[in-house]
């Protein structure tokens, strides 16, 4: 017997949502898309007519309203990922939400907060946490005993300092930090968490080299000693998009494993066996690009999440994201920011 379809209303019709979220959605078969909206009449027309969504709205609410669907997918800045948050929290209607979920910790509580109160959920987008090389790193963590220490490496290209883009304004070195972290640092900063426990520490250190070149660093620390350190820095390059991603895992039974972007990871195992303490790991070159790097995952995982009307992993929550802002916030608060 075929799984009846989940009706799925998307918010958003911006680069992010065309190039990863609409792409990932065609993808997964349990999901319809009922209709899309947009803030224009005419663009919302487009991005129906362009994803195959039979009905188009510029209203979210009005759209929300009269589709009453089984869940609702938000792309866009964070004030409205916050602002259509709390519409389908409103209405119980369990929603997915790129990141950051809202404009502060503050904000990103509240949604949290109240998504809980009202008995519904809301998922943020933090791919990362979803990526196939993730879930193989996941399985080695499980099996070592936990993570003793971390590092990422993370390194995108510029410009960020302009107010037009993300929704949020300002050009000074507050506003510039501050969209760094809330665009870029939040995606590792989240991701070095999911190894930890209650965080405990941060400390951290921005250095400002030039118009659009930031270099932040981070360190974590939990209740039970483990440290991660992340090391942020973006490049005067536009168009590049993220130039490096690498991670460095120590784990208490000694094994160590190194990840390279989202493609490769390999691990030395505390000891050699009969076939050597190597391992390693590739993606499938003719694997899916979405896959990879987690967007049909993380899509599918909120799916089923649906399906069962509650998150029984705790993975990329509202609370979690709120967790993760709070974190960024004491970064601009250390270096006066």
């Amino acid at each position: 017997m075929q799984m009846k379809k989940l009706q799925i209303c998307v918010i958003g019709g911006g680069n992010h949502a065309n190039r990863f979220i609409y792409p990932a959605l065609a993808n997964i078969e349990e999901a319809g898309l009922a209709a899309v909206c947009t803030s224009r009449p005419e663009t919302a027309a487009a991005a129906a007519k362009r994803h195959g969504a039979p009905r188009a709205y510029h209203d979210f609410r009005e759209m929300l309203q009269k589709e009453s669907p089984d869940a609702a997918v938000i792309v866009g800045p964070p004030a409205l990922h916050r602002e259509a948050g709390l519409c389908c929290i409103a209405a119980k209607i369990p929603f997915f939400c790129e990141k950051p979920s809202g404009n502060n910790a503050a904000e990103a509580g509240e949604l949290a907060e109240k998504a809980a109160a009202a008995g519904t959920f809301g998922q943020v987008g933090f791919m990362m946490r979803h990526a196939a090389l993730t879930r193989e790193l996941e399985k080695i963590r499980d099996s070592a005993g936990g993570l003793v220490y971390g590092s990422l490496d993370y390194l995108t290209s510029g410009p960020y300092r302009s107010d037009e883009i993300y929704g949020l304004p300002g050009t000074g070195d507050a506003s510039f930090l501050r969209r760094y972290l809330m665009v870029q640092a939040v995606h590792p900063v989240n991701y070095a968490t999911s190894f930890l426990g209650e965080i405990t520490s941060v400390e951290s250190h921005v250095q400002f080299s030039g118009p659009e070149d930031l270099t932040v660093e981070i360190h974590l620390g939990d209740a039970d000693g483990r440290r991660f350190r992340v090391m942020l820095h973006t490049l005067v390059a536009p168009g590049y998009g993220n130039l490096r991603f690498q991670g460095e895992f120590f784990f208490a039974d000694r094994t160590m494993a190194f990840s390279d972007g989202f493609d490769r990871l390999e691990w030395n195992l505390p000891a050699p066996s009969g076939d050597a303490a190597l391992r390693a790991w590739r993606f499938a070159p003719f694997g899916s690009s979405s896959m990879k790097m987690g967007y049909e995952a993380e899509l599918r995982y909120f799916f089923d999440c649906v399906r069962e009307g509650s998150q029984p992993e705790k993975i990329t929550t509202l609370a979690d994201s709120a967790a993760t802002m709070r974190i960024l916030e004491t970064v601009l608060k250390e270096n006066n920011q």
